[in-house]
């Protein structure tokens, strides 16, 4: 199993829910991440695992390295889990504006959209519920995430509703449809027969993004470009790119911000594919240009080493990466700390 065959809760947006993958809530620190995962980690480790047959431990392992460890790769470090939290927070605020489209299946997840004053508390308590199961059986672990996804759907569609009820100074109903769910918890028995699971949500299969959605997203990153907010404008684009890969205009502006970021590995890749998307985009010219002049500049004042280009791009190593693995091997000229599945003990 790995992260693009789940299909339900937020996955169904193209959206990534690290957080239901862990089974913690979307507001968990580093700490309880990194504690949940370890839990997680001894549950589906070949020499610690309670599977009783070679083929079951083979797929726990299959989905710790495809699965978990990818989710807290991304929540563990501080800038990935930046972004997700970014990234949250914006699909958050998109699906509060289009409820009247979305309809709940899960018992749980339903009942957290009724509650209207504890929601917070009671996000919690359903999380932490299903948390100690969610790898216990691992024929049910995509019904579990699925679960944990719509609650994290529901919890930050509330959210953002109750922003938008005190800048209007009005009470809101939520116009979610609560329909016949299957992906149900009742008694603490799970309802896993695939046909009803594909049957409760409406609409299962995610409707293709509009052209509209994406001309939204170049312009939202054109502002916070003009601001000098070059890293959300950064994850606007990413988005952009996603939706219509084949856009000229997406993969020249994100090769610019990547250019102003000094991230001239990156900002050469999307400029050249926006180029050979459209010679005559003059978005694509400007940026370029830019690239030129910034190469340029580099080279004259010796401070940077050449930057490749082509195929040899994609085998150059971002700073980030870098600098990470740097902090991996020493940090304050201290040895490095014993590990456990790959975890430093401190």
């Amino acid at each position: 199993m790995m992260i693009s065959d789940l299909k339900h809760g937020l996955f169904k947006y193209d959206v990534k829910d690290y957080y239901a993958i862990l089974g913690v809530p979307i507001d968990a620190n580093v700490k309880d991440i990194r504690l949940r995962y370890l839990k997680i980690a001894y549950q589906l480790h070949p020499d610690t695992n309670q599977a009783k047959t070679e083929a079951e431990k083979q797929r726990a392992s299959s989905i710790l390295s495809k699965l978990v460890n990818p989710a807290y790769e991304n929540l563990s470090k501080e800038k990935l889990k930046k972004e997700s939290e970014l990234i949250m927070s914006e699909i958050g605020r998109r699906l509060a504006t289009e409820s009247y489209k979305i309809t709940i299946g899960s018992e749980s997840a339903k009942k957290l959209l009724q509650e209207e004053k504890n929601t917070n508390k009671l996000y919690h308590e359903l999380i932490e519920k299903l948390a100690p199961e969610q790898y216990q059986d691992l024929e049910k672990v995509h019904i579990k995430i699925a679960l944990m996804s719509e609650l994290n759907m529901v919890y930050l569609m509330s959210e953002k509703n109750i922003e938008y009820n005190k800048v209007m100074g009005v009470s809101r109903q939520s116009e979610i449809s609560i329909g016949e769910g299957s992906i149900s918890q009742s008694s603490g028995n799970i309802n896993t027969s695939e046909p009803n699971l594909n049957n409760s949500i409406q609409n299962e299969t995610p409707k293709k993004p509009t052209v509209s959605r994406l001309d939204k997203l170049i312009n939202s990153a054109k502002q916070h470009a003009e601001n000098g907010n070059y890293e959300q404008g950064i994850i606007d684009l990413r988005e952009a790119v996603k939706i219509d890969s084949n856009s000229s205009t997406a993969h020249a502006l994100l090769g610019s911000m990547y250019v102003k970021q000094n991230n001239l590995t990156y900002g050469r890749i999307h400029i050249n594919k926006a180029m050979v998307l459209d010679g005559n985009n003059p978005i694509a010219k400007q940026a370029q240009q830019e690239l030129k002049d910034t190469e340029k500049k580099d080279k004259s004042g010796g401070s940077k080493a050449p930057v490749k280009s082509g195929k040899d791009a994609k085998a150059v190593k971002s700073p980030e990466k870098s600098k990470d693995k740097s902090k991996d091997v020493k940090k304050d000229g201290k040895k490095e700390a014993p590990k456990i599945f790959g975890i430093p003990l401190w």
